[in-house]
């Protein structure tokens, strides 16, 4: 089953096509047919894999001229808007669900703290 922050950052990505994801699986497994966000290939698909607890995302490959791109939800809510990404990293760390073991990153990792500007004006003198 779909985590609701996996479900909350899909459909907001699903909010920035320019043409809506139009969902054509099942009830147990659902999958979207979209255009690559990539590419712009118009025969891609997002599908729900219970065996990794996520969705994958598939790029068509009938064309040459497409990019063929497989990917988890996260390596494509990366590859597509990376500041979504980072918030969905934040809340994934958050709610205990990132990290060793899971799919994706510590936000704390991929997103070192800003240094204070204080520090850096103490620097340049």
């Amino acid at each position: 089953m779909e985590s609701l922050i996996d479900r909350k950052y899909r459909l907001a990505l699903f909010d920035t096509c320019l043409r809506k994801p139009v969902p054509n699986g099942t009830p147990g497994v659902p999958r979207w047919k979209l255009e690559c966000p990539l590419c712009g290939a118009a025969g891609a698909s997002l599908v729900w894999m219970p065996s990794r607890s996520t969705n994958k995302f598939f790029c068509s490959s009938r064309n040459s001229r497409n990019c063929g791109v497989q990917a988890e939800f996260p390596v494509l809510l990366k590859m597509w808007n990376l500041p979504l990404y980072r918030q969905y990293l934040q809340e994934r760390e958050e709610e205990g669900t990132a990290g060793a073991g899971f799919n994706v990153p510590l936000a704390s990792q991929v997103m070192p703290q800003r240094r204070s500007k204080r520090r850096l004006d103490r620097g340049k003198r």
